[in-house]
């Protein structure tokens, strides 16, 4: 805050404001006062959680979060989430929009775009409308791009993954396992 007053040439006692015809000494004093006031958060644009911190616990944020540092509990936002080269994420993540130049360990769904740079870590499951991967990327986990269908949709399987042998019948084709009798069960 002092700063910005430094910047205007003020000491503290409403100096480096200009007197314009007609401002009274309270005007300018009135004006001081809105330039000590700390920013609303959100005339901010982004957060950022810097490479010495540690932070636990559930985010929540509008427009970007920066991590730097590490990053543990649930991630959910429309905004931007953008995990710079010493980040680290553990978190199931639910955003707008992920950009990755560190490590994430947890499933991250995307509305939109998901952009894995080069030195990029990937332990998890991804869901997006989009998905750009650089070389040199590593990935442990499943992929899902889709545009067509929500994202939380793609991994609902269609049929079982295999047979119920326990009931006598093949649930994927609907009929008896072969060499087993058409008798009733």
């Amino acid at each position: 805050m002092s700063n910005i007053l430094r910047r205007l040439g003020a000491d503290g006692a409403g100096q480096g404001i200009p007197n314009y015809p007609g401002r009274e000494e309270g005007q300018k004093m009135a004006i001081q006062d809105k330039l000590q006031q700390p920013i609303a958060h959100s005339e901010l644009k982004e957060t950022v959680i810097s490479p010495d911190a540690e932070f636990k616990g559930s985010m929540k944020f509008k427009d970007s979060l920066r991590i730097d540092g590490n990053f543990e509990g649930e991630i959910d936002s429309n905004g931007t989430l953008f995990v710079g080269k010493t980040g680290l994420v553990k978190a199931e993540v639910h955003v707008g929009n992920v950009i990755v130049e560190g490590k994430i360990e947890g499933n991250v769904t995307c509305e939109d775009k998901i952009e894995l740079r080069a030195t990029a870590k990937m332990l998890g499951d991804i869901q997006a409308a989009r998905l750009t991967i650089a070389e040199g990327v590593n990935i442990v986990g499943k992929c899902s791009v889709s545009s067509q269908k929500p994202a939380a949709e793609a991994f609902k399987p269609d049929r079982p993954s295999r047979p119920d042998f326990k009931k006598g019948r093949d649930d994927r084709s609907g009929g008896e396992r072969s060499g087993m009798g058409g008798g009733a069960d």
